[in-house]
This record gives structure tokens, C-alpha cells and sequence, in this order.
């Protein structure tokens, strides 16, 4: 996934036609952070058990990180180490997120809260929040927030009591981030 993503993002769409115009649309939304919360909470969420959410979370990210920055250096002539450094740090913390992602998924008293963790990351992702308005700033994130709310659905109640608290995660996330993607 790493070297297709990185691959999409070096592609210009400059001859009009529409194969041309959907690649750098693919390479943009796999530059951005909402499809990899995507891809890492189904993976969690529909794995076995709360370790192989975890190895089979963490192995997709060393292996998305890993192919992404070599074929970035394969392209270049350089390797990006305070990149993959980040990046990789982070990665470190997805065996932890997603046991918690697994639970969400799979233990019906958790099912009321923690699946708006990754819910509340998409939608920061997705929304521009001021004091008096909500904007969708990026429709493709708050998609995914859609497909999300069918992946941790339980019951009306649930999935209301998720969305509320996944809408005040979202907007503690927008005042303490020190990243606004």
C-alpha cells in the first residue's frame, strides 16, 4: 500500500482525461491521514482477536512505512529519516490502538464509548469546526466517518451515544493537536 500510495501521489493529471483525473485523486486521498484511520480501524476492528488486531495493525503500518519511504527514496535520491522516523514513531503506538479499536468492536459495554476514538480522529479530519459554524471541509473523511458508524453499530441508542461523544472528541483533538491535516 505504501509504494501504491506513493506512486499516486507522483502522478499529474495533465492530459484531461478521466483515468488521468481520478490517479492524482487516488494520490491525494492517499496522502492524507483519514484513509490510513480507515484502513487500520477495519483491519483492528474485523481481526480475530485483540493481539492479531494489534501485530496484524502494526505489520500493515511497518509495511506501508517502509514501502512508501523506500520507493520515495528510489525516486528521489534521498531517504526521508525525520519522516520515517515520525511516522514509524507513531506506527509504534498502532498495536495499543488497536486492541483499543478491537474492543470497541467486540465487547458490547465498551461498544458505548470507545469506538468515537477513530470516529472523533475522522471527523476532525473531515469537518472545520468555529464557534459558530460546522464546515465539511473534506467530504472523503466524513464518508468515512459514515462507514464507521456501520462498523461499531449496535443499536439506535449506541451508535447515538457514539456519535455525541465522537463529535467532542473531535473537537478536543482540534484544540490540542499540534498537527492540522
Amino acid at each position: 500500500m505504501g509504494i501504491v500510495a506513493k506512486y499516486l501521489d507522483t502522478i499529474a493529471g495533465a492530459d484531461g482525461s478521466w483515468w488521468m483525473n481520478i490517479l492524482p485523486y487516488f494520490g491525494d486521498l492517499c496522502s492524507r491521514t483519514g484513509i490510513w484511520v480507515l484502513i487500520a480501524t477495519l483491519i483492528a476492528a474485523y481481526s480475530k482477536t485483540k493481539i492479531s488486531a494489534a501485530l496484524n495493525t502494526f505489520m500493515f503500518f511497518i509495511g506501508m512505512l517502509t514501502g512508501y519511504y523506500i520507493y520515495s527514496a528510489f525516486l528521489f535520491g534521498f531517504f526521508p529519516t525525520s519522516y520515517f522516523l515520525l511516522w514509524g514513531s507513531i506506527a509504534l503506538a498502532s498495536p495499543f490502538l488497536a486492541a483499543i479499536v478491537w474492543m470497541a468492536k467486540n465487547n458490547l459495554r465498551l461498544a458505548w464509548i470507545l469506538p468515537a476514538l477513530p470516529m472523533g480522529v475522522l471527523l476532525s479530519l473531515s469537518l472545520a469546526v468555529g464557534v459558530f459554524y460546522i464546515h465539511v471541509n473534506y467530504i472523503e473523511e466524513f464518508i468515512m466517518y459514515a462507514v464507521l458508524c456501520g462498523v461499531f453499530y449496535k443499536n439506535p441508542k449506541q451508535l447515538a451515544a457514539t456519535i455525541s461523544v465522537s463529535f467532542i472528541i473531535s473537537f478536543i483533538i482540534k484544540q490540542v493537536s499540534p498537527f492540522h491535516f
